[in-house]
């Protein structure tokens, strides 16, 4: 078999393209005039859109910020992705809707509930965008009805979200409610040991009082001193019987006050005063340390119920489940199908291969096959 035959030079081609213009433009016309007719014939779709965020419905515990926001975050974007494209949000619309008579597909033979299914879902979407929001589009040859079935998939999924953390709002708002017991309970044990104290070591008011017990001590001594150095100068001076016991009895006075003051309310019981310095450096950093313990409670305390008061305040408002951010509208123009993408599309694909299937023809033709099958092999002389 000659190989010439079989190389094909750009005038080769012309020249079979030529040869096989009849053919060719026949095939290609009426390709592209199925193509325009079947175009024709498909139904238009319209796409529904609208753009939303789901609410913040469940808070953290005990943030000390104390800022509720009105968004909710990745999880619940996560979370209602799959409420919407769960088995019970797809049945709810196919129900709401018969879509097996929208669609024409029998139910009632095997497989049928899942072709209505698949083609909902084909029909149905739903995705998460750049700025973190939702966009969902559902198409249908009908405008109207398109616009309706996203309105109806907005609320339904809506309810799913919400009756989901419903549950959750509810353990949160028992968490709450046992930590405010507690922290009562652990109030009231601190505030009566705190009273315990301030009465076994008389101390009301540590500031105060340690100012007052210092400067009482600090006047005591200072009178003793003086009144000693006066009884010296009257023994000296002979001074009246009256005077020197006045004096003396003063010193004593001030001598027994100084060892109450100095703890001796604790070696003679039956003596009290409020007075004992002793009894208040003891008693000093126990009370300290309850009191800031009482002050860190009651702080705590607060913050948990004001964290509390918004919680209920939001979790159980009225607030809706989803903020629609770009509400849905009625389709005006047609997704699809583009025919004239259908038809040039069908046409190009008809003229390229109208072309290899007239190339291949014409090297079917060139090809002598009794040469090619029957050829024997040369042999080595």
């Amino acid at each position: 078999m000659s190989k010439d035959k079989n190389n094909y030079s750009l005038l080769d081609i012309i020249g079979i393209l030529f040869r096989w213009k009849t053919p060719l433009l026949t095939l290609i016309i009426s390709t592209t005039v199925a193509a325009i007719i079947t175009s024709c014939m498909l139904d238009n779709y319209y796409t529904a859109f609208a753009t939303f965020v789901p609410t913040n419905e469940e808070q953290k515990l005990f943030d000390s910020a104390g800022n509720l926001t009105l968004y909710g975050g990745d999880e619940a974007v996560s979370r209602v992705l799959i409420f919407a494209e769960s088995a019970p949000f797809v049945t709810y619309m196919i129900n709401t809707f018969h879509l097996d008579s929208i669609y024409d597909i029998d139910v009632t033979v095997p497989g049928g509930q899942n072709k209505v299914e698949k083609r909902f879902r084909k029909l149905f979407d739903i995705k998460r965008n750049k700025h973190s929001g939702l966009e969902i589009s559902i198409q249908d040859k009908s405008p109207a009805v398109a616009k309706k079935m996203v309105e109806v998939a907005l609320k339904k999924i809506e309810k799913l979200y919400r009756n989901a953390t419903a549950d959750n709002k509810e353990l949160i708002k028992q968490t709450y409610e046992k930590a405010i017991l507690e922290k009562e309970k652990e109030l009231i044990i601190v505030a009566d040991t705190l009273t315990r104290l301030r009465k076994k070591f008389n101390i009301f008011d540590v500031k105060s009082q340690s100012e007052t017990l210092s400067a009482m001590l600090s006047g005591l001594e200072s009178d003793l001193v003086y009144d000693k150095a006066k009884l010296q100068a009257f023994l000296e001076m002979e001074a009246p019987r009256d005077s020197i016991i006045n004096v003396k009895a003063r010193i004593r006075g001030a001598t027994m006050q100084r060892e109450l003051m100095r703890g001796g309310a604790q070696k003679n019981p039956e003596l009290e005063t409020s007075a004992d310095i002793y009894a208040f450096n003891r008693g000093r950093d126990l009370i300290i340390y309850w009191e800031t313990k009482i002050t860190n409670l009651n702080e705590e305390l607060s913050l948990i119920i004001t964290q509390f008061a918004k919680f209920k305040t939001h979790a159980y408002s009225n607030i809706a489940g989803i903020i629609i951010l770009e509400p849905v509208q009625t389709p005006n123009l047609k997704s699809y199908p583009i025919r004239s993408f259908i038809v040039i599309g069908t046409t190009l694909i008809s003229i390229i291969l109208g072309i290899i299937g007239v190339l291949l023809l014409d090297l079917y033709n060139r090809i002598n096959w009794k040469e090619v099958l029957y050829e024997k092999p040369n042999s080595n002389t």
